[in-house]
C-alpha cells in the first residue's frame, strides 16, 4: 500500500505530515493564545508568517 493511501486511511490529510504539519500546529497553537490574531490576524506579524510559512510548505510539498 502506498504511503499517501495509508495517510488517508488513518484519516489525516496530507498537510498534517512534514514541514507543513509543523506549520500547520504552530499556527494552531499560536493563534490560540494571540490576542491579537483573535482581533485582526493581518496584524500580527508572528500570524503573518506562519500563515506564508504553511503557504510555502504545503506548495513545495
Amino acid at each position: 500500500m502506498a504511503e499517501g493511501t495509508e495517510t488517508a486511511a488513518a484519516g489525516t490529510g496530507s498537510y498534517q505530515d512534514g514541514p507543513a504539519g509543523l506549520a500547520y500546529r504552530a499556527l494552531l497553537e499560536h493563534t490560540r493564545e494571540c490576542g491579537q490574531c483573535v482581533e485582526n490576524v493581518s496584524g500580527c506579524g508572528t500570524g503573518r508568517a506562519l500563515v506564508r510559512t504553511l503557504r510555502d510548505a504545503v506548495r513545495t510539498r
